[in-house]
């Protein structure tokens, strides 16, 4: 799943510590610059989850998954996700999420969904809340 709070998620390469006690650079990382959700890229994380593994039974402390993942995969990940508004300007919240769950409140409500409509009222009532925070520099 790509979108969070209702826009795209954001990429950026991570370092990750594993069960195991591995060290993998240049993990691609979804995550959502509003609630701060983040995951592995799907594209990528059937690989981590095997090189993890390699690296833990081989005893293998710090690795890079640019070693078994193609380098311009890696980046072709962070293009797909580019930063958006709320990255570059420092905001949680952008008036088109809350336009987005205006939208499916409206959708809720045409099919006399109840639940999903109290689930939609609670997450615009979070993400108003959000954009009335001040923006931390």
């Amino acid at each position: 799943m790509d979108y969070c709070c209702g826009l795209t998620m954001v990429a950026e390469l991570r370092t990750v510590y594993t069960e195991g006690g591995s060290i993998i650079h240049d993990v691609p990382f979804l995550f959502c610059p509003t609630c701060h959700r983040s995951i592995i890229a799907p594209d990528v994380d059937f690989d981590f989850t095997m090189y993890a593994h390699y690296c833990e039974t081989d005893g293998l402390k710090v690795a890079s998954l640019a070693d078994v993942v193609v380098r311009e995969k890696l980046l072709d990940i962070l293009h797909v996700y580019a930063h958006d508004e709320r990255v570059k300007n420092q905001k949680r919240v952008l008036p088109e999420q809350i336009d987005a769950v205006l939208d499916l409140l409206n959708v809720a409500k045409s099919l006399n969904d109840s639940e999903w409509h109290f689930e939609l009222t609670n997450r615009l009532t979070a993400l108003h809340a959000e954009m009335k925070k001040p923006t931390q520099s």
